[in-house]
């Protein structure tokens, strides 16, 4: 029989919680660290709207590689499951780094991609195509990482998270300001060069914690995990990630289209930066859904959690976005240009409303991944669905009590 899961309270939650609050929040820190660096090259607005075509195209090869973290969390048991995860990444880091290299280097791919479909400017191409050259190896760098953290998040061990984010804090501080220092590299190569590498940086102590933690998730007597059981659950993951990830370029590529571009995208991508972390903290909810609403007792609990985590950070966002807080850090820390102070603060203002819907979102994630339900309508709701129909049946036939 198997045993079941424990009762959760708040501080419990908190305590799981807390710890990937901060950990994105200065994940996000590092955007801003790279923003600022780039409103202080030679060409801040070319710079930061060609960073952030790069930076947006490289995200959507990342991002089925950052749903591996849920995967591991779903199937990393002991040793052998964990290879065969390992094996699923690899594979996957290998297609979309054969897919990113052919848009970097087949000129005729290359200006379908960068002409054609996201329409840049013939001021921002060259930047934007040097810059994608960089991000491409997100992928590589992603994919460990989120390999190791999943071990980490199963293991409840949150704390050692932030490890690793500090890590890449600290990497992204001292390159972007040795590199704007010596002023060899032009501002969107330094952007793109801090962020890969940060990442690269978080991985190095995920890596270290997540080898440690491994002996203790599970035994190796449990049955054995087939890759193919794998690939069922993760497949509709990078489907879906890869719609989501694609709507910052698409957005980007209207935004070329405009009279303004290089303002139009600059401002857009310093207010996702600015709003970023204030938001950040809840892309981890499907993560506390997933770990704690294994008890059904629990969900009611983590759904109100949710809920108010969302609630604080559309206040924050409005604070920011309508009072003079919002002027002062953009024109003190962030040192942008005159010219995208008031759109930076119109993009915010819309911004300020999507906390409440990423809660939502979230809460929701976490149970489809917790009933490995990721695909629309096809085996885990189907097998959800018999199982009440069977217990519905157990029920009918069951003598009535006297």
């Amino acid at each position: 029989m198997a045993k079941p899961e424990r009762t959760a309270d708040l501080p419990e939650i908190l305590r799981f919680f807390a710890p990937l609050a901060l950990t994105w929040m200065l994940m996000m820190f590092t955007h801003t660290i790279i923003g600022a660096g780039l409103a202080r090259s030679a060409n801040p607005t070319i710079s930061t709207a060609a960073y952030a075509i790069a930076l947006s195209l490289g995200e959507i090869f990342e991002a089925p590689l950052v749903m591996i973290r849920q995967t591991g969390i779903a199937f990393i048991s002991n040793h052998q499951s964990f290879r065969a995860v390992r094996q699923v990444t690899l594979t996957t880091i290998a297609i979309f780094m054969v897919i990113t290299s052919a848009i970097a280097y087949i000129p005729p791919l290359t200006r379908l991609v960068f002409q054609d479909i996201l329409g840049v400017s013939a001021d921002l191409i060259g930047a934007a195509i040097m810059g994608f050259r960089v991000t491409m190896f997100f992928p590589i760098v992603s994919g460990l990482r989120s390999l190791y953290q999943s071990i980490i998040l199963a293991n409840k061990r949150t704390a050692y998270i932030p490890i690793g984010v500090l890590v890449r804090v600290t990497f992204v501080s001292l390159t972007v300001y040795s590199l704007m220092q010596l002023n060899l590299l032009a501002g969107t190569l330094v952007g793109a060069i801090a962020i890969v590498g940060a990442v690269a940086a978080e991985a190095i102590p995920a890596n270290y914690f997540g080898r440690r933690l491994l002996p203790q998730t599970g035994s190796d007597a449990d049955p054995i995990l087939s890759t193919r059981a794998i690939w069922r659950f993760y497949i509709p993951l990078i489907g879906s990630s890869l719609f989501v990830a694609m709507g910052k370029p698409f957005i980007n590529a209207g935004l070329t289209r405009m009279a303004d571009a290089a303002i139009s995208l600059a401002a857009f991508n310093i207010a996702l930066s600015l709003t970023g972390m204030i938001t950040s903290p809840l892309l981890n909810l499907h993560q506390v859904t997933m770990v704690f609403g294994r008890a059904k007792e629990n969900l009611p609990l983590v759904r109100k959690f949710a809920f108010g985590v969302a609630l604080i950070s559309s206040a924050l966002l409005f604070l920011i976005a309508y009072s003079p807080l919002g002027v002062w850090i953009l024109t003190g820390p962030f040192n942008i240009p005159a010219e995208l102070l008031r759109p930076v603060l119109y993009a915010a203002r819309v911004l300020a409303f999507f906390p409440l819907l990423i809660g939502w979102v979230e809460y929701n994630t976490g149970l489809l991944l917790l009933g490995q339900a990721t695909g629309l309508g096809c085996e885990g709701l189907t097998l959800q669905l018999g199982k009440r129909i069977l217990r519905l049946e157990k029920a009918q036939s069951r003598p009535a009590n006297s």
